[in-house]
């Protein structure tokens, strides 16, 4: 037979059981909670990290484009001073035959 402290104790022990049993749980589920919010944020970050690389890829092309944009200005601006180059000889050869023509008149 059990004497009253032992059933004293007995029922101590078991009070403080159910308080860790239910300490427990309420921090099952606060890890569980964090555990989605870690996945909630780790899917966030994946999804700004695949925005980051399309943002990077889109700059690479538009740079890309910008260097060929460039290139084909300045060939535009050497055909311009060849053309220019061409059309002042021309013109000058024009006067020229023009000027000899009319001195012969």
């Amino acid at each position: 037979m059990l004497n009253d402290g032992e059933v004293k104790r007995i029922l101590e022990a078991i009070s403080e059981y159910r308080e860790l049993v239910e300490h427990s749980s309420e921090m099952r589920d606060q890890l569980e909670s964090l555990l989605k919010r870690w996945s909630s944020l780790k899917e966030e970050r994946d999804q700004l990290r695949e925005n980051l690389d399309s943002i990077h890829q889109t700059m690479s092309q538009l740079r890309a484009d910008y260097q060929m944009l460039m290139r084909r200005v300045t060939d535009i601006g050497a055909t311009e001073d060849t053309v220019l180059d061409s059309v002042k000889f021309l013109i000058d050869e024009l006067a020229s035959t023009l000027k000899k023509h009319e001195v012969d008149t």
